[in-house]
């Protein structure tokens, strides 16, 4: 079949091949085996077998396809598994486990096996015995475990080959993909390790075509395996930082240096037992020369950090001389940096006192991650360390500046639009503005520090969350209604949160397993941000308390805004939490979550895992509820 492509059909990208071409699934695998470094590189190797399972006519080559699809689906970060697809129960209630190898059925691990002994292209092979060896009871064998290390030697050899010929920079990306679960696996199984570093070796030291900044990477996953590197694996690691701080154009990247390249050089040099004094002083130098580039008057705060940091990097290397002159130079520019905003400084009293609150809210955290994972979400589903509106309301009218009441207030949306607030707008914009005070300075910390530390050690995981929500809150109970045809449906709210809860977690584990991978927490934030508009009406119809709303076309479901003000529904949520989902959702004063959300408001760097930990929180508060109580309050479920 290859025959038929031309080059240059071969080089596009597999959305441009065409399919007709492929008869039979034999063709895709001989297609692949030729070009799945070049297919790798470009995304594409799941693309072409999804693209071929919705062209063939032959349930055989669909299943196939379908398993082949699923196997790319899983992906590794050092020691584990992650899978980037999910399915949920066809039962109501039913949470399936995920992501987990169980799913991939037995059948599939024979195909893996037969594809195993078909195939020799290393790349597939280090994944499909990687895959076997991460299998079920019965099927995984540390054969699997060292076939797929010899694999991945190879493969990281063949993508060196690859950037050598045409310098594509994706290459030496996926040399350190894949370096870094070669390590984790090696580690793991305790084997190949002689390979491994023989495989090291030549990529520090005779793999002259890489470029520092791959090197540094493997240098740096070399110590986070000090059972695997030990003290004389390092020996002439620091000639590379030397030999690079050599280079000129290196110097024009310093920001990479202080913040990666240089401390990384210091903990080789500690691991070396070798004087470190040196590469503090590098750290100094380094700092100088960004501190020389900082010339506009706007960035002159900037400049002066820089100083501050050469000054206490010349102190660590011992460089009295280079110390000295420097504070010169921060004591010169002192008068000189402006601020356009109000800048408060603390006394070392006030300091200390804020350290100290942050060290309490971390031992709180510490504390509580002690305890079972359900005790957890009930803490926070209670209202645990969030601010409570008895206190939050009064703060926000001791208005100091109350002079500012008569004045013209312009101010400026996200988007550079202007408005002038009303003033009932204005009162909640000081109520939000002191609550959002005390959730940035408290609230996010601790839940920080619980979500986080949680899910990097296993102890909280979406699976446990899931079941937190089926066993313990109405959500997990199915809602049952009446169609225009008389039939009845079934809603199950866990299965459509999943997606969310799912996507949050496997993010944050790839995050905080792997320096090469950076989150995306649009997806999550997205999802759960629209579906808490809907829980919230499903709890109103729940608890028999109208969604319907007239509108200049006719009557139409409410929105979040109009749910969280009916004020049946403010009698079953308490004050604390309506502040809260007022604060997270609401039109004016607050973060306005939905409106910004469903209207696109947002850049890419705007969706942080911050306003996830709230939506998860806000998820657990809705969760305590009882909607069958009628009037006068409700008691939480937990």
């Amino acid at each position: 079949m290859t025959d038929n492509l031309t080059d240059t059909e071969i080089k596009l990208k597999v959305k441009d091949l065409k399919i007709e071409l492929f008869n039979s699934i034999e063709d895709v695998y001989k297609f692949i085996e030729e070009n799945a470094y070049h297919l790798e590189l470009n995304w594409d190797l799941t693309d072409l077998f999804v693209k071929f399972r919705n062209h063939t006519k032959s349930d055989d080559e669909k299943q196939k396809a379908q398993w082949e699809i699923e196997c790319f689906m899983f992906d590794f970060k050092g020691a584990r598994v992650f899978s980037f697809s999910y399915s949920t129960g066809k039962n109501i209630g039913e949470v399936k486990k995920y992501p987990e190898l169980d799913e991939f059925q037995k059948e599939a691990f024979e195909y893996l096996k037969h594809r195993i002994s078909n195939t020799k292209n290393d790349l597939l092979s280090a994944r499909y015995n990687h895959l076997l060896w991460k299998g079920l009871s019965g099927i995984k064998n540390r054969v699997y475990a060292i076939k797929s290390i010899n694999s991945y030697i190879n493969s990281i050899k063949q993508f060196y080959g690859l950037y050598t010929r045409d310098k594509n920079k994706e290459n030496p990306y996926q040399i350190g993909r894949q370096y870094e679960t070669l390590v984790g696996l090696c580690n793991e199984v305790n084997a190949g390790i002689d390979e491994v570093k023989g495989l090291t070796k030549f990529l520090l030291f005779e793999a002259k075509s890489l470029e520092f900044y791959s090197k540094h990477g493997i240098i740096d996953d070399m110590l986070g395996q000090p059972k695997l590197f030990k003290q004389r694996d390092f020996t002439d690691t620091l000639l590379i930082f030397e030999q690079e701080l050599k280079r000129e154009k290196s110097k024009s990247d310093d920001f990479m240096w202080v913040n990666y390249h240089l401390p990384t050089a210091i903990k080789v040099a500690q691991k070396c037992k070798l004087d470190v004094k040196k590469w503090h002083n590098e750290m100094g130098f380094a700092y100088l020369r960004m501190a020389e580039k900082e010339t506009e008057d706007d960035r002159l705060w900037l400049k002066q950090n820089d100083y501050a940091k050469a000054i206490q990097s010349f102190a660590l290397s011992g460089n009295g001389e280079k110390k000295k002159e420097t504070e010169q130079l921060y004591f010169e520019l002192k008068p000189k940096v402006k601020l356009d905003n109000v800048r408060i400084d603390f006394d070392e009293e006030t300091v200390k006192k804020l350290k100290e609150f942050q060290d309490y809210i971390n031992n709180v955290a510490e504390n509580l991650l002690k305890t079972e994972p359900f005790e957890i979400y009930s803490a926070i589903a209670n209202g645990f360390f969030f601010p409570k509106y008895s206190d939050v309301f009064p703060a926000s009218q001791n208005n100091k500046n109350a002079f500012l009441d008569f004045v013209t207030t312009i101010q400026f949306d996200k988007n550079k639009n202007i408005s002038q607030p009303a003033k009932e707008e204005d009162n909640n914009e000081k109520l939000y503005t002191t609550y959002s005070y005390q959730i940035n300075n408290s609230v996010l910390p601790f839940l920080h520090y619980i979500f986080i530390p949680g899910i990097k050690s296993g102890h909280l995981t979406f699976e446990n969350f899931l079941s937190f929500l089926v066993e313990k809150s109405w959500i997990g109970q199915p809602h049952r209604t009446i169609d225009l045809g008389g039939e009845e449906n079934e809603v199950n709210w866990v299965q459509i949160l999943t997606p969310a809860i799912v996507e949050y977690f496997v993010q944050v584990q790839s995050w905080v397993s792997s320096k090469y991978y950076l989150p995306s927490f649009v997806l999550c934030i997205d999802s759960l941000t629209l579906k808490i508009e809907g829980l919230l009406r499903n709890f109103s119809e729940r608890a028999n308390i109208s969604t319907s709303v007239g509108r200049a076309k006719g009557i139409q479901e409410a929105y979040i805004h109009n749910v969280l003000e009916n004020e049946t529904i403010k009698k079953y949520f308490n004050e604390d939490d309506l502040l809260f989902f007022n604060y997270l959702f609401a039109n004016e004063g607050g973060l306005n979550l939905r409106n910004n959300v469903a209207h696109c408001f947002y850049n890419y760097n705007e969706y942080s895992s911050d306003k996830m930990l709230l939506l998860i929180a806000a998820l657990l508060r809705i969760a305590k509820y009882n909607y069958k109580i009628s009037t006068g309050g409700t008691e939480p479920n937990s």
